[in-house]
C-alpha cells in the first residue's frame, strides 16, 4: 500500500515557510465579501431602475388618459364657441377670450390629476391646443362676417327690387354695392348687371299683371312688340320666356272673353227655361221679374221664347181658376182639336195641352193635401166661412194657439195658418173677387180668428199681400177704430181696399202714380219716419190706396196734362194722408219743422190746443212746476218707440224732458178721438 505523506493535511493552520508569507485565506474572504457587496449593489440599482421605469410608464399612461379627457372637453368647448361665432353671439376676439377662459378652467380642473413630472408637458399640450384652435377661429370669423355682409347686401338688393321708382331703387342699390367690402370690382359689375336683369323681370311681371287685370289686350300686344326697348337688360332666354307669357296671357284673356260671352248666352238660356217652368205653372209672374228676364234675354234667340211663355202664363192663370171638372173638360177639348190639326201647326197647341195637364195634376195633388195632418184631432175654420158670419172663432183661436205652441216646440219652424195650400188659394181667390166691403168683413174675421197672436195675423195678411202685409194690419186697425171720412159714413178701411182693388186692375194709372203721390205728401211725412222703413212704406201704401179710392169717387178733381198724364190733386192727397195716418203735427222748432204722427181725430190746431192745455194744467200738477215752461219752444215732441199714443219731449242735443218728481222721462198719453 502506497504511503501518502500527510504534509499540511489535517493541520488547523497552515504553517509558513521561512522567508515567505503564509497565505491563511483571509484575503480571499475579504475579496469575496467585496465582490458580493458589489453584486448586491448592482442588483439593487437595477431594481430601482426597473421600478422607476414602471412608474414613468404609469405617469405617461395617466397623462395620456387625462390629456384625452381634456381634449374631449376642450373640443366640445371649441364646437360650442364656433356655433356662437356663427350665430353672432361672439366675434373673433370674444371667441378667443372665451376659449382662453374655458382652457384655464379645464387646466385647473385637470392639474390635480397630472403627475408632477408630466405637468410641464401637460401645460405645453394645453397651450398648443389653445393656440391651434385660434387658427380655426380667425377664418371662421372672417367667413361669418363675410356672410353677414353678403346677407345684408342681398336683403337690401331684394328691397330695392320692390321700390316703385326705379331710379331711386337703382341709386340705392349702387350706393349699397359700393359700400360692400367683400366684393371684388368684377363682382360689383356682375351684381349690378344681375340686379338690372332682375329689376327688368320684376317690372315686367308687374306690367303683365296690371295689363292682365285690366284685360288690356292691346296694351299686352304693344309690350310684346317693344319688349327689347322697354326691358333692355333682360337676358335673351328670359325675354323669350317673358314674351311667351305675354302671348299666353293674350290667349287666355281672349278665351275668357269668349267664355264670358257664352256664359251670358247660357244664363239667358237658363233664365228663359226657368221662366218657362214658372210661367207654365199658371201662377202669376211679377212685372218686376218679367222685366228683369226680358232685359237679360233681349237681343238673344230666347227673347221670343220668353214673350211666348208670358202669353201662355196668362192662359194658364185663367185655366188654374177653373174647377178640376172644368179643367178636365178643357183638356179633352184641346185633345180633340189636336187630333184634327196637322203636326206642323199644332206645336203651340200641344204645349198648351201639356201645360194644362201639368197644372191639373198639381191642382189634384193640392186638393188631396191635409194641412192638419200633424194635428188630426184638432178642428179648424174652413176658409169659405171667412166673411160669412158663420165661423167658429173660439175653435179658430184654439187652433191658432196649438199651432203657435207646436211651432215653438219645433224651434220656430212651421206656419200659424190652419189651411193647406189649396185652402189658402181658395181664400185669396174669394178675397180678390169680393167687394171692398166684403174684403173688410173678411179681414175682420181673420183678426178674430187669431185672437191676440199678431204673428198669426201677419201670416194671414201675407196671403193677401206677401210683400206688404202690414198694409192690411193697418186697414184692420182702422176698421176696428171705425174711422170714417169727415162728414160722411164712408169707412176709411173700405176706401183703402177700394183703392187696392183699382191698383190690381190697373186703373190707378188713370189717377196718378204712387211715386208722384209720395212726392206730394213728403212734407206731411216730414221727419216723422224715414223713407224706406217699414212704417213709411206701410203708411205710404195705405195713403196712396186711399187716394186712388178718393180719386175714383171725385174724378172731376183729377187733372191731366196734354199727354193725358194725371196730376196728383193736393187736396185729395192731403185728405188721404190724414185719414190713413191720423195726420202729422208740424211743430216749428227754431229754423226747422219737427213732424210727428198724431192720434186719429186731431188736426194741427186741436192737437196743439191739447198740448198747450196739458202744459197749462196737468203738467204742473204732475211735475210740481208752477212757473211757465215753454216746452214746445225748447223741446221737440216725438212718439215713444213702440207706442202710437204716447209722446215724449226731447231737446236738439238729445236731452229728454224729465219729470222732476220722479226723475224719469215725462210722457203724455193722447188718446185718439172717436
Amino acid at each position: 500500500m502506497a504511503q501518502i505523506p500527510l504534509g499540511n493535511f489535517g493541520s488547523v493552520m497552515p504553517q509558513a515557510g521561512q522567508g515567505r508569507v503564509i497565505d491563511t485565506g483571509a484575503g480571499q474572504v475579504a475579496q469575496a465579501v467585496d465582490t458580493l457587496t458589489q453584486v448586491g449593489q448592482h442588483v439593487s440599482a437595477k431594481q430601482l431602475h426597473e421600478q422607476q421605469k414602471i412608474q414613468d410608464e404609469k405617469d405617461e399612461y395617466t397623462f395620456n388618459v387625462e390629456a384625452s379627457k381634456y381634449s374631449a372637453q376642450y373640443y366640445d368647448t371649441l364646437t360650442e364657441t364656433k356655433q356662437k361665432l356663427v350665430t353672432g353671439e361672439l366675434n373673433e376676439q370674444s371667441a378667443k377670450d372665451y376659449l382662453q377662459l374655458k382652457n384655464d378652467e379645464l387646466k385647473a380642473n385637470f392639474e390635480g390629476s397630472i403627475p408632477e413630472k408630466q405637468k410641464n408637458k401637460f401645460n405645453y399640450y394645453t397651450e398648443k391646443t389653445l393656440f391651434d384652435s385660434y387658427q380655426t377661429i380667425k377664418p371662421l370669423a372672417y367667413e361669418v362676417e363675410r356672410n353677414k355682409i353678403n346677407a345684408d347686401f342681398q336683403q337690401v338688393s331684394e328691397a330695392t327690387l320692390k321700390i316703385e321708382n326705379r331710379e331711386q331703387a337703382e341709386a340705392l342699390f349702387k350706393a349699397t354695392l359700393e359700400r360692400n367690402p367683400v366684393l371684388t370690382p368684377e363682382q360689383r359689375v356682375e351684381q349690378l348687371d344681375h340686379w338690372k336683369q332682375r329689376r327688368d323681370l320684376s317690372d315686367g311681371k308687374g306690367v303683365l299683371t296690371h295689363l292682365e287685370t285690366d284685360k288690356d289686350v292691346e296694351g299686352l300686344k304693344k309690350v310684346y312688340d317693344d319688349v327689347d326697348s322697354i326691358f333692355p337688360n333682360m337676358k335673351v332666354e328670359t325675354r323669350d320666356a317673358y314674351k311667351n307669357q305675354i302671348q299666353d296671357t293674350i290667349d287666355r284673356i281672349n278665351k275668357e272673353q269668349a267664355v264670358a260671352q257664352q256664359k251670358v248666352l247660357n244664363e239667358a238660356k237658363q233664365l228663359a227655361n226657368d221662366f218657362r217652368t214658372d210661367a207654365l205653372t199658371g201662377f202669376p209672374i211679377s212685372a218686376e221679374r218679367t222685366q228683369a228676364v226680358l232685359a237679360k234675354v233681349a237681343g238673344t234667340e230666347y227673347e221670343a221664347q220668353v214673350r211666348e211663355d208670358l202669353a201662355m202664363n196668362k192662359e194658364a192663370q185663367a185655366f188654374r181658376k177653373l174647377s178640376p171638372l172644368e179643367q178636365e173638360r178643357r183638356i179633352s177639348s184641346i185633345t180633340t182639336s189636336l187630333e184634327g190639326t196637322p203636326q206642323s201647326d199644332g206645336s203651340l197647341l200641344q204645349r198648351q195641352l201639356n201645360m194644362f195637364k201639368a197644372i191639373s195634376t198639381t191642382t189634384k195633388q193640392r186638393a188631396n193635401n191635409d194641412p192638419m195632418a200633424l194635428l188630426p184631432n184638432v178642428g179648424h175654420v174652413a176658409p169659405e166661412l171667412i166673411g160669412t158670419g158663420k165661423a167658429n172663432f173660439k175653435q179658430a183661436q184654439l187652433t191658432t194657439q196649438i199651432l203657435a205652441e207646436n211651432k215653438q216646440k219645433n224651434g220656430g219652424v212651421g206656419s200659424l195658418i190652419q189651411w193647406n195650400t189649396s185652402e189658402r188659394k181658395a181664400f185669396t181667390d174669394r178675397y180678390f173677387d169680393a167687394t171692398p166691403q166684403q174684403q173688410r168683413t173678411m179681414l175682420t174675421d181673420l183678426t178674430k180668428m187669431v185672437g191676440d197672436n199678431k204673428d198669426a195675423q201677419l201670416e194671414y195678411f201675407k196671403l193677401i199681400s206677401p210683400n206688404n202685409p202690414y198694409d192690411y194690419v193697418g186697414v184692420a186697425k182702422l176698421n176696428q177704430m171705425d174711422v170714417v171720412l169727415h162728414g160722411t159714413n164712408v169707412r176709411v178701411a173700405d176706401l183703402i181696399l177700394e183703392g187696392k182693388h183699382l191698383l190690381k186692375t190697373g186703373e190707378d194709372k188713370l189717377l196718378g202714380s204712387q211715386k208722384e203721390f209720395e212726392n206730394q205728401v213728403a212734407s206731411e211725412f216730414g221727419n216723422s219716419t224715414t223713407k224706406g222703413q217699414l212704417e213709411y212704406r206701410t203708411y205710404a201704401n195705405m195713403a196712396y190706396s186711399a187716394y186712388i179710392g178718393l180719386a175714383k169717387h171725385y174724378p172731376d178733381k183729377i187733372k191731366v196734362d196734354e199727354k193725358g198724364k194725371p196730376f196728383i190733386n193736393k187736396e185729395l192727397a192731403k185728405q188721404a194722408f190724414d185719414v190713413t195716418t191720423g195726420g202729422t203735427y208740424k211743430q216749428s222748432f227754431g229754423k226747422n219743422t219737427n213732424t210727428v204722427f198724431m192720434p186719429y181725430g186731431y188736426t194741427q190746431d186741436t192737437f196743439q190746443d191739447y198740448l198747450e192745455e196739458h202744459f197749462r194744467t196737468t203738467f204742473k200738477k204732475e211735475t210740481g212746476i208752477v212757473y211757465d215752461l215753454q216746452v214746445l219752444d225748447d223741446y221737440a215732441i216725438r212718439r215713444k218707440s213702440g207706442y202710437s199714443h204716447l209722446f215724449e219731449f226731447v231737446q236738439p242735443n238729445g236731452t229728454v224732458l224729465n219729470n222732476p218728481r220722479t226723475g224719469k222721462p215725462y210722457f203724455i198719453a193722447i188718446p185718439p178721438k172717436q
